[in-house]
């Protein structure tokens, strides 16, 4: 769309991190794939160490659209952290094995017939220990990350904000999850 940018942001969740994750803004859910693949290390080393690391291990892409485009939320399974949970779907399973073999590489992709709307600060699932979510998302100009990279977050604090003026629609980010 005129006007705005496409945005990413890698959030790492160590082993001792809160291990559920949150809408950061309301979005509504269209479709996802389910991507078998390797659970890596997502250490900051080990993303520096092995190209494409977000690209070979196993994920959950959630594709959707906000006001402002397309908005992409990727929970990615790491090293101990296959196994992740949804709230939207219950029937939706990661870590999948066939006799101890990971089927690595199979996609599953579920197109929703009705969206799911999600607000801020709403859960989306679980991981069974630390790992990382990856988002992208179109984005107003006037969008500025108030983070710097590697600086440890917590949950409700602010990732974005709306420009100088610090106000307009990522106000409730702020509130949320601070994205």
């Amino acid at each position: 769309q005129r006007g705005t940018q496409r945005l990413f942001c890698i959030i790492y969740l160590a082993p001792g991190d809160y291990h559920r994750f949150h809408s950061p803004a309301t979005w509504r859910l269209c479709s996802y794939t389910h991507i078998s693949g390797h659970l890596y290390s997502v250490h900051p080393l080990a993303v520096k160490w092995l190209t494409g690391l977000f690209c070979l291990n196993e994920r959950v892409v959630l594709k959707g659209k906000w006001q402002f485009g397309k908005f992409i939320y990727a929970p990615v399974g790491a090293t101990n952290v296959g196994s992740m949970a949804f709230v939207f779907d219950k029937k939706l399973h990661t870590n999948i094995q066939e006799d101890d073999v990971l089927l690595t590489g199979s996609k599953v992709t579920k197109n929703l017939d009705c969206p799911v709307t999600f607000l801020p600060g709403d859960e989306l699932g679980t991981f069974r220990m630390g790992s990382s979510v990856v988002l992208i998302f179109d984005a107003p100009k006037s969008l500025e990350f108030c983070v710097s990279p590697h600086q440890k977050v917590r949950m409700g604090q602010p990732l974005v904000s709306w420009g100088k003026a610090g106000n307009g629609p990522f106000a409730r980010w702020r509130r949320a999850l601070g994205f």
